[in-house]
């Protein structure tokens, strides 16, 4: 009986749920002129490609954001909804996002239009794994993590960063 009881405890996890990390990186490139998106993203949306761990080629995009200025600082207060889809068709992961984006040093404070081209900014985020609007083998899913979101120029690239524990 003892020896049945560790097995059981050994084992971890029940085999309902599969935990594992979730590490990304993705890139968007919207040259001066252009659309914000790069294939296979839709040319209406605000798309980057690249890598999520265990899942191969994969994109991100912001399908819902809220920016809120800080008084007295260049930064802004966001709250975005990022959706990532392996190119592989297995299901979309929502990501909810609050966190800060503020320009690099005192380049908010330049003489430049808020659109001008090449306008750098920082995101620093944390998200949680929104389970109910993920979709395939995402839907259910748990965890948290950080995000950070860098642009400068014609590129803005993302990392992702945390915990995924997926239902059933």
């Amino acid at each position: 009986m003892v020896v049945t009881v560790a097995a059981v405890l050994w084992a971890g996890p029940s085999a309902a749920t599969a935990a594992s990390g979730l590490h990304g990186t993705f890139k968007v490139h919207f040259p001066k002129g252009h659309p914000a998106s790069n294939a296979p993203c839709p040319e209406d949306v605000f798309c980057g490609v690249g890598r999520l761990q265990g899942y191969g080629r994969s994109t991100i995009a912001i399908i819902d954001e809220t920016f809120t200025e800080i008084p007295g600082s260049p930064c802004l207060s966001v709250e975005w909804a990022w959706a990532i889809d392996p190119l592989s068709g297995i299901g979309e992961l929502v990501l909810d996002e609050t966190g800060i984006f503020c320009p690099p040093g005192h380049s908010g404070d330049s003489h430049a239009g808020q659109n001008s081209y090449g306008h750098p900014g920082i995101a620093r985020l944390s998200h949680t794994v929104n389970g109910g609007a993920s979709s395939g083998a995402f839907a259910g899913a748990t965890g948290t993590g950080r995000s950070r979101f860098k642009s400068a120029g014609g590129i803005g690239v993302w990392t992702v960063r945390g915990d995924l524990v997926l239902a059933g």
